[in-house]
């Protein structure tokens, strides 16, 4: 009796055309890096629900939250008067997130 040939175990790579024919990237597959801008600002106004009025130096006027970290330990104070560096969304330039805070 003649052996079958046996398959190969892995397939191989789908290969692609180059970019004629390709759609354009849509909006939801950017990532976050790109639906935001980051800049520098200081803090007018400290609200009781953990957010803050932030004047940029472009002379926007954003409501911040504090990021990550910022927010869970509670042990980096943000007051008024600190200069803060924030990534403010494109889609709302009203709305952003502190990043940093210079001391």
């Amino acid at each position: 009796m003649a052996r079958k040939p046996t398959r190969p175990t892995k397939r191989p790579a789908p290969t692609r055309s180059s970019t004629a024919g390709s759609a354009p990237p849509r909006e939801s597959d950017r990532s976050a890096e790109d639906q935001t801008f980051r800049t520098r600002g200081t803090v007018k106004l400290v609200s009781r629900d953990a957010t803050f009025i932030v004047e940029t130096d472009q002379g926007l006027e954003v409501i911040a939250r504090a990021a990550g970290r910022m927010r869970r330990g509670r042990k980096i104070r943000i007051l008024a008067g600190d200069t803060v560096d924030l990534e403010v969304s494109l889609y709302d330039l009203t709305k952003g997130r502190i990043l940093w805070r210079y001391v």
